[in-house]
């Protein structure tokens, strides 16, 4: 086995042998080069689009940082997305590949693979088919892989779009439309947004945004700041206590969680009032209940595998945060997925100082190594050779 320094900055031990291969010689360089200030044309954000700008630092690796002619700027853009400035381009792209993800695509993924797809933003390209999503409810996943991410569905308006004009927009790409004004044209088929309620965004693409309706599609109830009421936590079907920490003129609001978490723009169809003597019973037995400081093993992002560790918060609700024995932490894993961990173990006592195997990080294969640590609740430190 091998550890590995990858080029992104990530780091992985003992990769098996069979999962390594020597590096093939891209041909994929352009072989061009560009100088301080040259005037060229860039994928922002490795997107499929090119931006104007020009050149305002050449590094000795190759990437260059760039100033767009829209005032963004972007460091070490590597040089396959560089082109020099074509003279009357009009940019269209000839790529047939309409489903390729790029970062900054507006998608929807499925968080932590269990089965329910919540609406995001491509924040990196790994080059591996995975990617790093940042989730418009605040959550972030890194190495997310394609199959588990769509694009967002969209159609756009065929009318010409201008500053000043007013409009309702999807929000971070979410699927109701919030009402604002254009507030910059950014001249690339993106637009900046000053929303209703004070919220801004920029290079919100035009699919995204109609002219303004005057219907509306609320449910007749409405919350005031300070309300009780019980929400469906980032649209769960289970409804967690809280309260309204703020209401929206476009009819969502933020719920401030009796245990703590916040979440903003929640739908009204999400929210009812508080229900009192909601004694939220749980389907666990007495005896199964699950304390913060219990060892225990959970199905880590619920990808069928268990893996050790210990609670570090019970949430009330049947959730509970876990931080696992190898450092990773989660938060809010369903009580279904935690098992207490077995107390049986081998009639031999273990001692520090003994030589054993162990199955590193809980894979099939066991590893030489020492004894370190004898942490008296059944669990050991090793020191592999």
């Amino acid at each position: 086995t091998y550890d590995i320094a990858y080029d992104d900055g990530e780091r992985e031990t003992r990769v098996e042998g069979r999962l390594i291969r020597a590096k093939e010689s891209s041909s994929s360089s352009s072989g061009e080069k560009f100088y301080l200030g040259d005037k060229v044309d860039a994928r922002y954000r490795g997107r499929e689009k090119y931006y104007p700008g020009k050149v305002g630092r050449a590094h000795a690796d190759g990437t260059y940082d760039i100033d767009y002619d829209d005032g963004e700027k972007e460091t070490r853009v590597e040089e396959r997305l560089i082109r020099k400035r074509e003279r009357g381009s009009s940019r269209s792209r000839s790529r047939g590949a309409d489903d390729r993800l790029s970062e900054g695509d507006k998608v929807e993924a499925d968080y932590r693979g269990r089965g329910k797809f919540y609406p995001g933003k491509i924040t990196r390209d790994r080059g591996d088919d995975t990617y790093d999503i940042s989730y418009d409810d605040g959550e972030r996943e890194t190495r997310v892989e394609a199959k588990l991410i769509r694009s967002k569905d969209g159609g756009g308006s065929s009318d010409k779009l201008r500053e000043g004009d007013e409009i309702e927009a999807r929000y971070r790409g979410r699927e109701k439309y919030y009402k604002g004004t254009i507030s910059r044209d950014r001249g690339d088929g993106t637009y900046d947004i000053a929303y209703d309620d004070g919220e801004r965004e920029t290079r919100v693409e035009g699919r995204l945004i109609r002219a303004k309706e005057s219907s509306s599609s609320s449910s007749g109830e409405k919350f005031y700041l300070g309300d009780k009421v019980d929400a469906r936590y980032r649209g769960r079907e289970k409804y967690y206590p809280g309260k309204v920490g703020r209401a929206h003129a476009d009819g969502t609001y933020d719920i401030d969680y009796d245990d703590g978490e916040k979440e903003t723009r929640v739908e009204e169809r999400l929210i009812r009032k508080r229900e009192r003597g909601s004694s939220r019973s749980r389907s666990r037995g007495a005896d199964d209940r699950l304390s913060e400081g219990d060892k225990v093993e959970a199905d880590y992002r619920g990808r069928g595998k268990f893996y050790p560790g210990k609670i570090t918060r019970d949430r009330g609700d049947d959730t509970y945060d876990i931080s696992y024995d190898d450092g990773e932490r989660e938060t809010r894993v369903e009580a279904k997925l935690i098992r207490s961990k077995d107390g049986g173990g081998s009639s031999d006592k273990l001692r520090e100082g003994d030589e054993i195997e162990a199955r590193y990080r809980g894979r099939e294969k066991y590893y030489k190594g020492t004894i370190s640590r004898d942490r008296g609740d059944g669990t050991y430190d090793i020191a592999y050779d």
